[in-house]
């Protein structure tokens, strides 16, 4: 081709490059080498690029994206119109369609202006032909180029036709002052696969197909098909490959005339039906035609003219009317199986049966309408006044937000705001003074409900709103309240355009999800959350459940979608001045509606969904993390864990220091974001009680705890919901908790000591693991149970998780699931506590706590038929005293040596003890040990070993002296609980027994040197 008008080192621009005409002729331009980049309204195209193309979605009616589209562009392709059939190009759409499409010209025009573009191809149409040329339907009507300035001045087809026809005298106007290269195309009734086929803006060709094809499908090959007029409207229909080749034909050459593209075999519209149903594998003699001449039906007879595009691009027509409509049929049916196979017969028939017949689209009525639904009270208020003048703030804000959407050219959007007010509330009824107000501030769509409700029930009101506008056809509900100011312009066509991300990431129907602003007083919380109507349909009017009083209804939306993939929050902003986290001025009613009533509108969108629920459904899964210490840089590590695309999860971080300066910063960096909840206790509670409290809040159906002092593995979230799906009925999952190389004594003698063997038992047992730490412990949550951790444990924490795992267990063993398995590849490592250094407190206060599960599981405790390392020293010690005391007073001292010998043998007979466990007995327990201590360090890492064991022995025995549970002393808990048979009762029994007589052995030893 010339370089003159395309360019192939240059970029071509193809607006409206995803629809009908414009996605072919971007395609082959594509094919042959050019850079293409689209333009689009709408995001989708059926072309699926078997090669990268840039696509660019907005409105043309924005000068502002007409800029960026033509940015580095050396020629344009104006595909891009508001147009349609008969159903669309009517007279009520005139007005609208002549502003839109010259708007998108004369913007187009401008940017071209501004960037230098060269080349300009203008989509023109037959509609730019006079209507007295086109009145008789007796013989075809051959138009030639000419015949638009036949008969005095141009009479074209209606507005639509004018601005064509205004288009092409613009462009030649234009080219002849700026020099701009143009080529016009005045296409005739093009028709072919990937073309609309429904909803009103298909052409006659596609809705006699459709027709054709629905009746076959419902087994009425014979039956009637309705036609607008009476059928003998004449009409030349040309094969969408014929229009590419004669466009493609037009840019190679030097014709700047407007040229017809389109076939110069004319049939009549009744003629075009029997075809239609031939094609569509029906029987064309028995076809009986409904004629509605009532409905739209454009001229009397139009024939294109081929004789200047013969001789100047030596194009003519190569496919068949019959040829080309064989083809599109068989592409419809395609269309149309792929739209009603999942559905079941009733709604299949109902289907068919509405593609029988075809509509008149108003594009009036197409703007889509939020509804602002808006309690309003005077109550609660310093004076009753109050209330309009933040009405009166949020009537500013609503316009000042809404203004582009609602005024530009192409106006997709509008408004109606429902005023919901208490029957009793005389001083707002009085004079309609809130509507009244709404109007003097230019808010002209408005309606005042008024409601016989509770005082406070705030969802009552929505409920009773939101089905209001729902039965009045409003296509999306905003839930607001009247001291609420919308803060940023745009949240309209944010809100829409993230319901079509959803629609298009999910391939769920557009309207499917939730979409929530992002309240400044309450950051990353879904406070006012956005629904469309399909939310209504599939729960028949009702935008939240009766449960519902005045709190949870807006994260109940937000969750509920959560588990579809289908809930967002966009950044546009709304200032919430009196709810959010801070007192409301109605008395709260929080509902518990994490469990039967959110698995219940699960269940409801999923048998909705049908199918398509197991492409979308989201396994929800929550990080709960109780944190003292709030150490940013463990935090920051967890929060940035990614799960994987079917999997989606929340952070909980339950802050149990409100004076830590770091909450702050945490809140700063990750409080905006709606995966994040932040929550602060007042007061230190303890781990237990935050675990619970992060519990509450959330409402995933799995709950993963974590420390906040944990590494995660980058994969912990993808492995965690592997082993999840494995093992959906299990109770949960014990994760592998890691701890670091031992680089020094004390950290290897934490090892000797045994008093970590559990923080990665999942490498050690499958299934049915007893118990795991809280550092890395997944479980169900969405089970009401009622099992929680017991805050009888101490706050930082020892017997709590063994308590908790084995209620847990206990509870869906007994309900028919499993008990918790082992998750060996969730792995997080945990540092060693004091960075390593030594302290046996942290190890002694754990087994205080833990000893309470003696009394409170009596069938896991047995005898340990000696006094324990512990026990003896604590024993000793008592002696120790009594001897002192004796001596002191007598002056004797032969007891209390004899004692402190004692400490002496049960000192070193435990130590001799754990080096023959380690060294000869069972030397396979501790080879693999992660240490780089060797040698005589070693063996002293044994000998602090048993120091530790003896710690936590010794912690164990005070523990259940503080609680005065002396009945319990002497006993052990089997931290297997009988899981693994009787082997670790039978080994500490030996070992208790064994180092006690290993000790009698040195204290006689000892004795007999006195």
């Amino acid at each position: 081709m010339p370089t003159e008008f395309l360019n192939r080192n240059g970029i071509v621009l193809v607006t409206g490059g995803n629809g009908f005409i414009g996605s072919y002729v971007a395609e082959r331009l594509r094919s042959m080498g050019y850079h293409v980049r689209i333009v689009d309204i709408s995001p989708k195209s059926y072309f699926a690029h078997p090669a990268p193309m840039e696509e660019l979605v907005g409105d043309l009616c924005d000068i502002a994206v007409c800029r960026r589209a033509v940015n580095g562009v050396n020629t344009v392709l104006h595909f891009a119109a508001v147009m349609g059939g008969m159903g669309t190009i009517h007279e009520s759409n005139e007005l609208a369609i002549y502003r839109s499409n010259h708007g998108m010209l004369l913007n187009l025009l401008v940017a071209c202006a501004e960037a230098g573009v060269k080349s300009f191809f203008l989509a023109s149409s037959a509609c730019v032909y006079p209507e007295h040329l086109q009145t008789s339907n007796e013989q075809d009507v051959s138009l030639c180029e000419r015949d638009v300035w036949s008969g005095g001045p141009p009479a074209p087809q209606g507005l639509y036709g004018l601005e064509k026809l205004s288009a092409e005298n613009l462009l030649r106007m234009y080219s002849s002052v700026n020099g701009l290269d143009i080529r016009i195309a005045r296409f005739h009734n093009v028709y072919g696969p990937k073309g609309a086929w429904s909803q009103g803006r298909e052409k006659v060709p596609a809705a006699l197909l459709r027709k054709a094809i629905a009746a076959k499908l419902l087994g009425d090959g014979n039956g009637t098909m309705e036609i607008w007029g009476d059928g003998t409207q004449r009409r030349s229909f040309l094969w969408i490959e014929d229009a590419v080749n004669a466009v493609v034909l037009l840019l190679a050459s030097e014709c700047r005339e407007p040229v017809n593209v389109g076939s110069d075999h004319a049939v009549s519209i009744k003629d075009l039906a029997r075809i239609a149903m031939t094609t569509a594998g029906g029987n064309p003699s028995s076809l009986a035609l409904q004629l509605d001449i009532g409905k739209p039906q454009g001229v009397a007879s139009r024939n294109a003219n081929n004789d200047f595009i013969r001789a100047q691009l030596d194009w003519e027509p190569n496919i068949s009317l019959e040829s080309g409509m064989t083809k599109t049929a068989k592409w419809i049916e395609e269309e149309m199986l792929r739209l009603i196979d999942p559905l079941n017969v009733e709604e299949r028939s109902s289907a068919l049966k509405s593609f029988q017949t075809s509509h008149v689209v108003e594009l009036a009525s197409e703007a889509t309408t939020f509804a602002i639904l808006l309690p309003i009270t005077s109550r609660f208020s310093r004076q009753p006044g109050d209330c309009l003048e933040n009405l009166s703030k949020f009537a500013d804000s609503l316009i000042k937000t809404t203004w582009r959407d609602t005024q530009s050219l192409s106006a997709q959007f509008r408004y109606r705001v429902y005023l919901i007010i208490d029957h009793d509330d005389s001083f707002l009824l009085k004079q309609s003074k809130a509507e009244t107000l709404l109007l003097e501030k230019g808010v002209r769509d408005c309606t005042t409900l008024i409601c016989n409700q509770p005082r406070g029930h705030i969802c009552a009101l929505w409920r009773e709103s939101a089905e209001r506008a729902w039965r009045d056809g409003c296509d999306y509900l905003v839930l607001m309240g009247d001291d609420v100011e919308l803060l940023d312009e745009g949240w309209m066509r944010d809100v829409h355009a993230e319901f079509a991300s959803i629609a298009g990431a999910e391939g769920v129907t557009h309207g499917l999800g939730c979409v929530a602003f992002t309240d400044t007083t309450f950051p990353g919380m879904p406070t006012f959350p956005v629904i469309h109507r399909t939310h209504m349909d599939i729960f028949d009017g009702k935008v939240v459940p009766d449960i519902f009083i005045n709190q949870g209804g807006d994260p109940y939306l937000f969750q509920l979608y959560r588990r579809f993939g289908a809930s967002r929050m966009i950044p546009s902003r709304v200032q919430n001045a009196v709810g959010g986290s801070e007192d409301a001025r109605y008395e709260k009613h929080t509902v518990d509606w994490t469990f039967e009533v959110l698995d219940e509108g699960t269940a409801r969108l999923e048998a909705w969904l049908g199918p398509q629920a197991r492409s979308c459904r989201r396994l929800t899964l929550d990080i709960v993390v109780p944190s003292y210490r709030v150490q940013l840089p463990y935090l920051d590590r967890i929060l940035q864990l990614k799960p994987s695309p079917t999997c989606s999860v929340m952070f909980i971080i339950i802050i149990d220091d409100p004076s830590s300066p770091n909450v702050a910063l945490l809140e700063k960096k990750h409080g905006h974001r709606p995966d994040v909840r932040i929550r602060v206790n007042k007061t230190n509670i303890g781990a237990s009680l935050s675990r619970n409290r992060g519990m509450r809040e959330s409402s995933a159906e799995w709950v993963h705890s974590l420390d906040d002092d944990v590494i995660p593995d980058p994969d912990l979230l993808v492995e965690g919901e592997k082993v999840i799906r494995s093992h959906p009925n299990a109770a949960g999952f014990v994760g592998n908790t890691q701890l670091p190389l031992c680089e020094n004594i004390t950290t290897t003698a934490i090892h000797f000591a045994g008093v970590t063997y559990f923080w990665d038992i999942a490498t050690k047992i499958e299934h049915d693991v007893p118990w795991g730490v809280t550092a890395n412990l997944m479980f169900r949550r969405n089970v009401r149970d009622g099992i929680a951790y017991d805050p009888s444990f101490p706050k930082t924490g020892g017997g709590e998780d063994i308590d908790f795992c084995l209620r847990k267990r206990d509870f869906t063993v007994g309900n028919g699931g499993e008990g918790f398995w082992a998750a060996p590849r969730v792995v997080v490592t945990h540092p060693w506590w004091h960075q390593g250094q030594r302290s046996y407190w942290r190890f002694y206060r754990w087994a205080g706590g833990d000893g309470a599960l003696v009394k409170m599981y009596p069938e896991h405790t047995y005898s340990g038929g000696a006094l324990n390392g512990g026990e003896m020293l604590l024993s000793s010690m008592v002696f120790v005293v009594l001897t002192a005391t004796f001596g002191a007073i007598t002056n004797d001292w032969r007891f209390a040596f004899i004692a402190l010998k004692t400490i002496v043998a049960i000192v070193v007979a435990n130590v001799l003890y754990d080096i023959y466990r380690h060294v000869w007995r069972n030397p396979e327990r501790v080879k693999d040990m992660k240490t780089t201590v060797h040698g005589v360090n070693w063996i002293l890492a044994m000998m602090e070993g048993t120091m530790i064991r003896m710690a936590s022995e010794s912690g164990r025995v005070m523990g259940m002296i503080e609680r005065r549970e002396f009945g319990h002393l002497g006993r052990r808990f089997d931290w297997f609980v009988g899981r693994v048979g009787p082997g670790p009762r039978s080994e500490e029994r030996a070992k208790c027994r064994e180092t006690l007589v290993i000790c009698v052995l040195i204290l006689a030893l000892l004795l007999a040197r006195v």
